[in-house]
């Protein structure tokens, strides 16, 4: 472990730099450490809190962005940990100007305690600290999507003197209730996922998770064929999949669901379990799929056992891709116990000019690669359909 720093108190814009050997004098009389930690450590170390998702994993982060990039950070105050983060660092080529950020972060509610909002600022004061004002990058956080303390933790950034940058294009995010009983949400469904479940439900599909190489084979399959039969341009993190089946923190690996028809799959989902919001990451069909109202099955087989789960609150469905019939499956799925929350807007802090000039550049070089790559594909596309 590495102590970054120590505090006596957060909320000071200049806090109190120590030596290794004074830091280790002085951490426990004084307010609040700053430790980087290994990824092992990080990952029981996050286990402890139930806001924990796959972009606060050290073993996601790494598989998609690489080692070099992530940093691993637990605040403490008086020995008692308060929270943490997993970072991201991209820097300007040949300089360390640059941008850290925190996606659907920081970890502040530990498991089975009441969530205290303190913490959260310290926790989120802690980073600015280390990241804006003693490093000197544009630090970036972008919140969770959270009908429960997402207002709470906008407010805290606004009051921190985090400033707006940007929004999702479509941000809303629908989540399914999953902590009420089946009986409970099959009622909360509107009148036409009902009807479309009990359809589905006669059609003779089975349904279980996959577990192992065969299944992540057979969805695999299945993903492919369904992005070359609709001409998807895929930005998604689907290559992180191995990596993450293969996790050597077991709770951390997603789960496969596949549903059969005539003994093969025509459906199939990839959901992450490990906190108190289970999320649909990535799905496939086949061209079964609409005719058997498989994804109707799949999906409510999901949410059944995500009722049995007392440590799931929400099933989180992800967007609506700007896509009239996908908001039309979720809303109806969402029905009247959920909840159709928009995700709130990146807010960022800059300690300087120069850090706004590079955060200002790194986003701005990261668009044009993600308009390129659309121009690649539908160039692409374009001579597929000439040929």
């Amino acid at each position: 472990m590495n102590n970054i720093y120590s505090a006596s108190a957060i909320g000071t814009s200049d806090p109190l730099l120590f030596s290794p050997d004074k830091l280790k004098n002085e951490k426990a009389l004084r307010g609040f450490v700053v430790d980087q930690v290994d990824g092992a450590t990080w990952e029981r170390f996050a286990l402890d809190f139930e806001d924990i998702n796959q972009e606060q994993t050290d073993c996601f982060n790494v598989s998609r962005w690489g080692s070099g990039r992530v940093e691993r950070i637990i605040v403490r105050e008086g020995g008692i940990n308060l929270g943490g983060a997993v970072v991201l660092i991209f820097t300007l080529p040949g300089t360390s100007s640059g941008v850290a950020i925190v996606k659907w972060g920081p970890l502040w509610r530990l498991r089975g305690k009441q969530p205290e909002a303190p913490h959260l600022v310290k926790i989120i004061e802690a980073l600015k600290t280390e990241y804006a004002v003693r490093r000197g990058l544009f630090f970036t956080i972008m919140p969770h999507a959270d009908p429960d303390f997402g207002q709470l933790t906008c407010n805290i950034l606004e009051n921190l003197g985090f400033q707006e940058r940007h929004s999702l294009p479509d941000p809303d995010r629908y989540l399914v209730n999953v902590a009420i009983s089946p009986d409970e949400l099959r009622k909360s469904l509107n009148q036409k996922w009902r009807y479309n479940l009990k359809k589905s439900l006669k059609a003779d599909l089975q349904i279980s998770y996959a577990d192992g190489p065969e299944g992540h084979e057979q969805f695999m399959k299945m993903y492919r064929d369904m992005l070359a039969r609709k001409s998807f341009q895929d930005t998604s993190a689907i290559d992180t999949l191995p990596d993450l089946l293969d996790c050597q923190v077991s709770q951390l690996q997603p789960k496969i669901v596949l549903v059969s028809s005539e003994g093969r799959p025509t459906a199939g989902a990839v959901i992450d379990i490990i906190g108190d919001r289970a999320v649909y990451l990535y799905g496939a069909t086949d061209e079964r799929a609409l005719a058997l109202r498989a994804g109707y099955a799949m999906h409510w087989w999901i949410a059944e056992q995500l009722c049995a789960r007392s440590e799931t609150k929400w099933y989180d469905l992800g967007g609506g891709d700007r896509d009239a019939g996908l908001h039309q499956f979720k809303k109806g799925f969402v029905g009247k116990e959920g909840a159709i929350f928009p995700t709130p807007p990146a807010v960022a802090y800059g300690a300087s000019k120069r850090a706004h000039i590079a955060g200002r550049l790194v986003f701005g070089l990261r668009n044009v690669k993600n308009s390129l790559g659309k121009l690649h594909h539908n160039f692409r596309q374009g001579l597929t359909l000439k040929a």
